[in-house]
């Protein structure tokens, strides 16, 4: 396998063409040899590019704003108390707040740069998600009302004691957001389909964006993200009718396919935190934060389609450890 030679100068990088290991050889030791002659200055550097490397992206993750486009590009660029970035912003149509009859994708942050968009974050094996991701916020004004006097951690529960109100995406405005993402995965391979997800995903006990009307179904047929296929979900879905797997074992599946859970064995509200992202994001018409047939039979979906290896000790009969 031939590498490529980089030569820098005064004229900016050019890329020289592509080598067999002997002159990659040869190169090294000509530039082993200037040095070692004393020169006072390099001149040009001879670069041989390594084929052992690879992008730090490889995670993306949508967002919403929860606000209009002024709003959302000043958070998002200006120094706050509390300060957020993201790698792009998408504005929506009809905002009063945007000025441009023409929808435009708006970059503020490059993609070799880290932004500050996912906080407090995991995705399979993965912490501080910032340093591996590039982030996408998409103005939508989603907003929740939580109920007067029920703000204490005894019930703060969404069900419960909020409401909220999740807009549609407009066509416009998720034809851009198709086409950011379809260059966005070109330039970095490395992103696997099960890693292009939600904010909620990946920080489930405080996030619900971008909400059960972003359309990842969609996405998954213009060949971005992951989705199950249907013949499996049948297939799970009759023999779950028949018995579910155990609590701890469908823990550890939605464990298996990325989210951050503790295996307790019980249906606790952390858990049902999970399956309301979970569910958001595959389940949109059906959001219970229980463990359904249906929410079942489309998570184990899932992992056999992408981790069948993890597969047997979450089937009923399997001690899961």
């Amino acid at each position: 396998m031939g590498s490529r030679i980089i030569r820098h100068s005064g004229q900016g990088q050019q890329i020289v063409g592509k080598t067999t290991g002997r002159l990659i050889q040869q190169a090294v030791a000509v530039g082993a040899a200037l040095l070692f002659a004393g020169c006072g200055t390099l001149g040009d550097t001879v670069v041989v590019e390594s084929a052992n490397q690879d992008s730090r992206v490889n995670v993306l993750v949508i967002h919403h704003t929860s606000e209009d486009f002024g709003g959302s590009l000043h958070v998002l660029t200006e120094e706050t108390s509390r300060p957020v970035s993201s790698h792009y912003l998408v504005p929506e149509p009809f905002d009063p707040t945007y000025d441009d009859r023409k929808l435009k994708v708006y970059q503020l942050v490059a993609e070799d740069q880290r932004a500050w968009h996912a906080g407090h974050s995991y995705w399979k094996g993965q912490t501080k998600l910032n340093n591996v991701s590039i982030g996408i916020e998409i103005v939508n004004e989603t907003y929740c009302h939580r109920a007067e006097g029920m703000n204490t951690a005894e019930t703060a529960d969404w069900p419960s004691d909020t409401i909220c109100f999740y807009p549609d995406y407009p066509e416009n405005q998720l034809t851009l957001v198709i086409d950011l993402v379809q260059g966005i995965l070109e330039r970095h391979p490395e992103i696997e389909p099960t890693h292009v997800v939600g904010h909620a995903d990946i920080a489930p006990q405080r996030k619900i964006d971008p909400g059960p009307r972003f359309p990842w179904q969609r996405l998954h047929r213009l060949g971005i993200g992951a989705w199950y296929d249907d013949d499996t979900v049948i297939r799970y879905w009759e023999q779950f009718n028949r018995g579910l797997p155990t609590v701890l074992q469908m823990q550890e599946a939605l464990h298996v396919y990325g989210y951050a859970i503790e295996r307790t064995g019980e249906m606790d509200e952390q858990t049902g935190n999970v399956l309301r992202a979970f569910q958001h994001h595959f389940l949109p018409y059906r959001v219970t934060r229980e463990f359904t047939v249906e929410t079942a039979a489309v998570l184990y979906a899932l992992v056999e389609k992408y981790y069948p290896d993890d597969l047997p000790p979450l089937l009923p009969g399997a001690e899961s450890g």
